[in-house]
């Protein structure tokens, strides 16, 4: 059975008639050409392929129907695999277990297969193309950009499992928690991050233990459901949690945090300082935490972690400020220079992608706020527009604060020699023994013996750090006037 569209067909093949594609970026070169049984000891032999685990869930769930189409690329009479190798592993094992010399391996596939009662029929669903660039836009989809799937946190898991009726009393009481975190008066931004990776483990810590219970005046039944003796205290004491675990510190300076609140103890003591009056005390900080950016828009800023202090030395990653950045591409680039790769590890990465960032960025402005550039500028000449185009719009701003919206020339230009970002346009300098001069950032790049020192890279992004913030801090309200 099969449909066509232009490039591709929809067919389903026999796992017989499938080959592995030996030039799989999982292979190493030596393994071009190699043998299909060759091919499959590589995949059993590499134990992070987790071939038995799969083989074993396969097997588990083999009535469900197929939910992802494999990719296949028909050249010369065969038809490669370019996008489900380790699936058509798993396959070709359970017809034939004697494709692998291993015995245990043979004995677990063998076993395996009178579960599933496999034959030769069997048949793959996979999308077929002719032409391998086509086929191998799937591959970077799937394996560069993820399938643009999000994963779930644990809120979403222990809602998938009480919804799907498998959820015992402690994922229903948890989903009851994080349902009446959203339901607070409290900006969204602070009930994602603290319902979020990295936050929402230190917040069940503190408020599903029996402390908090007393303390909040909730109960919980056998099935996990909660009880309210008291709305608003629960209510109020909730937010008081949820701010001092999105600032990871309490109103009396103590830590807020997996590390400090790893013990009962600690996390008795913790729930025994807090007070209703707090809540009051939480509207106030968002309030004063609350700025307008360039142009006037609404901003929460984030609270400064400890880590945004570290020495350069110290602390492991490129980035440590926190940026709201609108751009999903530039935002993955911030995002893994934040808290992804490591500078010490990885200095070659990170300054590469440092490079690709300041000028990303730099772009993304100048299409933003529409600056005229020729097309021949280059990045040094964007950078000095830039510079000039943000420093003049934080002057008129301070000037409009002031109460001048007319300044004469010479109070612009007094108020601008204030606010200019001095570094970055060291940046775009000629001086090529400037260590901040844009062509260190292209020599990163193209120059093979230029090799980059993890600690300057870490203090050129403290030289840089205060016009990213204020670069991206100035795109949020001109977005919001382009959707009114």
């Amino acid at each position: 059975m099969s449909t066509q569209t232009s490039k591709w067909n929809k067919k389903e093949i026999a796992i017989k008639n499938l080959a592995l594609w030996d030039e799989n970026p999982r292979f190493p070169e030596e393994y071009f050409s190699k043998s299909e049984s060759e091919l499959i000891e590589y995949f059993l032999r590499k134990k992070e392929f987790k071939i038995e685990s799969f083989a074993k869930e396969v097997a588990r769930e083999f009535d469900l129907p197929q939910l992802e189409k494999i990719v296949v690329f028909q050249y010369k009479g065969k038809s490669i695999v370019l996008e489900g190798n380790r699936r058509l592993v798993v396959y070709k094992l359970l017809l034939s277990p004697s494709l692998t010399s291993n015995p245990s391996l043979k004995t677990l596939f063998e076993s395996l297969q009178k579960q599933t009662k496999i034959k030769d029929s069997f048949r793959l669903e996979a999308n077929v193309t002719t032409i391998k660039d086509e086929g191998l836009r799937f591959v970077d989809r799937k394996h560069n950009r993820g399938n643009n799937e999000v994963s779930w946190g644990e809120p979403e898991r222990r809602n998938f499992a009480v919804r799907r009726s498998h959820g015992g009393s402690k994922d229903i009481l948890r989903v009851e928690l994080a349902s009446a975190v959203k339901k607070l008066p409290l900006p969204d931004s602070i009930k994602e991050a603290v319902l979020g990776r990295g936050l929402v483990t230190t917040f069940y810590r503190v408020v599903d233990n029996e402390a908090a219970r007393k303390k909040l005046r909730y109960e919980v039944s056998e099935s996990g459901t909660i009880g309210i003796k008291d709305q608003k205290i629960f209510n109020d004491l909730l937010k008081v949690i949820t701010y001092n675990v999105w600032t990871k510190k309490d109103f009396s300076g103590g830590d807020v945090d997996s590390r400090s609140l790893n013990k009962t103890r600690a996390i008795e003591n913790y729930i025994s300082g807090l007070q209703v009056k707090d809540a009051a005390r939480v509207d106030k900080e968002i309030q004063k935490s609350t700025k307008e950016t360039l142009f006037g828009e609404q901003v929460l800023l984030t609270p400064a972690r400890t880590k945004s202090n570290q020495l350069s030395s110290e602390r492991k990653y490129l980035i440590n400020s926190s940026i709201y950045i609108q751009s999903f591409r530039i935002n993955d680039i911030y995002d893994e220079l934040r808290k992804k790769i490591e500078v010490d590890n990885a200095p070659n990465a990170v300054a590469v992608l440092f490079r690709v960032f300041m000028e990303c960025s730099i772009d993304c402005y100048i299409d933003t706020h529409k600056l005229k550039i020729k097309d021949d500028t280059k990045l040094a000449g964007k950078i000095l527009k830039v510079v000039d185009h943000l420093e003049d719009a934080i002057a008129l701003r301070r000037l409009a604060e002031e109460g001048n919206k007319t300044p004469t020339p010479e109070e612009f230009k007094k108020v601008k020699d204030k606010v200019k970002f001095k570094n970055m346009r060291r940046v775009a300098t000629k001086d090529n023994n400037s260590i901040l001069s844009v062509e260190t950032f292209h020599d990163f790049v193209h120059d093979y013996k230029t090799s980059p020192i993890p600690s300057e890279l870490k203090k050129y992004w403290e030289n840089f750090d205060s016009f990213f913030v204020a670069l991206w801090g100035s795109f949020v309200t001109v977005k919001k006037k382009k959707s009114k």
